[in-house]
């Protein structure tokens, strides 16, 4: 695949994911102030001398309308938490194009030990038990030749 139609799937991914997060937030913070409004209309009417009825009808429509934006809020929250996932990991995508573009523009006689450092470094960075270094690659190359 082409790396720019590669790079523009990302950003029509990311955008779409950022565009969700916005409508979460909006959504929750909407659910919010309506149920905030229709709490106080309940214990206005309450305190008014209201039926009872009415009053404990508003009122408990506004607490549930709290707890109903307090869950969208937390869903929000969910999603503002996978989209930084994901834009770290953008990040990472976008470094490791840029290290393998640099690569080319590197001395072949360096070329060698470079390409084992990002093969080191991108091990790595994936948090794997064992920190792989490009001694560490180096090695494992250097043992898989045959003898000479």
């Amino acid at each position: 695949m082409d790396a720019t139609k590669n790079q523009s799937y990302i950003d029509a991914y990311y955008n779409t994911n950022q565009t969700h997060v916005k409508w979460s937030f909006w959504a929750s913070l909407i659910a919010l102030v309506i149920g905030l409004v229709v709490l106080i209309i309940g214990i206005a009417l309450a305190l008014n001398g209201s039926s009872a009825a009415v009053s404990a009808t508003t009122t408990s429509a506004g607490v549930l309308t709290q707890f109903i934006s307090a869950g969208f809020f937390y869903l929000y929250s969910k999603n503002l938490k996978q989209l930084n996932v994901f834009y770290g990991k953008l990040i990472q995508n976008q470094d490791t194009l840029f290290a393998w573009g640099l690569v080319g523009h590197i001395p072949e006689h360096e070329r060698a030990s470079v390409v084992q450092a990002i093969i080191g470094s991108l091990l790595s960075r994936n948090g794997s038990s064992t920190e792989i270094t490009p001694d560490l690659v180096r090695a494992f190359a250097e043992a898989k030749k045959p003898n000479s």
